[in-house]
Order: C-alpha cells, then sequence, then structure tokens
C-alpha cells in the first residue's frame, strides 16, 4: 500500500507540474494556471474510494473493477465542488473525456470538454505512459511523446498536443520518474 501512496504522490505532482507547463504555453490566464496546478494535484482525488487491489492489480480488469475504476473522477468532483472553485472539480470529473467523445464519465467531445481537462488528460496521460505500473512498464519519454502524437485529434486536442511538443522541444518537460535518481 505505501508503494502505492508514494506512486500516487510523485504521478498527482508531476502532472501538475506538465499541466502548468502546457497552460503556460497555451497562454491561459493566471488564475487557471493555478487552477492547473491544483487540478494536477487533485485529478486522482477519486481514488481513495477505489480498492487498493484494483489500483495494484498486475492484469486486466475485470468489468466491474473497470466501472468502479472508472468512477474515481466523479468521486473526485463530489470531493471537491464544495471545496474549491467548481472549474478546479469540473476538470476533475472530465479529465478522462476524450476530444472523439469516446472518454468517460459522460462522452463529451471536443470543445464541451473544459480547457483544463483537456490540458491534464494529456498530462495524465504521459505520465502515465511514461511510469511503471502494476500493469505495464514505463515507456521512453520518447515512445510516450510519439503515442500522444499519435493520438492528437482522438484522444487529445490537436491544440495541447502543439503545446505539448513546443514543452518538449523547449526543454519544459518535467522530468520523469524514470530520470530522477534518489539516495
Amino acid at each position: 500500500m505505501e508503494h502505492i501512496v508514494e506512486d500516487l504522490h510523485g504521478h498527482v505532482h508531476r502532472v501538475a507540474d506538465l499541466a502548468v507547463a502546457l497552460g503556460r504555453t497555451l497562454q491561459v490566464d493566471d488564475d487557471d494556471i493555478a487552477r492547473l496546478g491544483l487540478v494536477g494535484v487533485l485529478h486522482d482525488v477519486g481514488k481513495i474510494h477505489v480498492d487498493p487491489a484494483i489500483l495494484s492489480k498486475p492484469g486486466p480488469l475485470d468489468p466491474w473493477e473497470l466501472e468502479h475504476m472508472r468512477r474515481h473522477p466523479e468521486f473526485g468532483f463530489a470531493m471537491t465542488v464544495d471545496r474549491f472553485d467548481r472549474r478546479v472539480s469540473e476538470a476533475i470529473l472530465y479529465h478522462h473525456e476524450r476530444y472523439d467523445g469516446r472518454g468517460y464519465p459522460f462522452g463529451l467531445s471536443g470543445m464541451e470538454i473544459p480547457l483544463l481537462a483537456r490540458i491534464v488528460l494529456v498530462a495524465d496521460a504521459f505520465d502515465a505512459m511514461v511510469s511503471h505500473r502494476s500493469y505495464q512498464p514505463a515507456l521512453p519519454v520518447e515512445v510516450a511523446v510519439e503515442e500522444i502524437n499519435l493520438h492528437s485529434g482522438t484522444q487529445f486536442d490537436p491544440m495541447v498536443v502543439d503545446a505539448f511538443n513546443h514543452v518538449c522541444e523547449t526543454g519544459q518537460l518535467p522530468p520523469t520518474p524514470a530520470s530522477v535518481v534518489t539516495p
């Protein structure tokens, strides 16, 4: 369980750092930059209501487990809606919506998805790919960057992918788990 907490702690802070970098590249206002930092840290808070055995399961999730896991954005929204700016809570709720409408929990598409959620989706997906998970090894950064680009216009907003590429090309990509050396 402690390993899961450590992984989640690092993940949410890396997502927040990348989301902020993307927001700056997209020239969102200072209030939204602050919101992105908060959403990045809180986007997975709803996982506190997900069984740790599901979070650390090494193989594919069964249909019930998958459905339960996919409820974490709703759990997170419920936990934050009365405590934070509504745009923060909505970004938490929608951070797994896909640009093509095939995401969850509502199947929103394109501009129906708030910009903050579209930004966090890219940051979250990138960090998930470059991080070791119980169900998959970490991918090299170059492969993860290719995957983000491959899914531009389907999973990801092309405008956010362009910002992601700019962040990569200008050396603003936050350190990935594999690049962080611990003493």
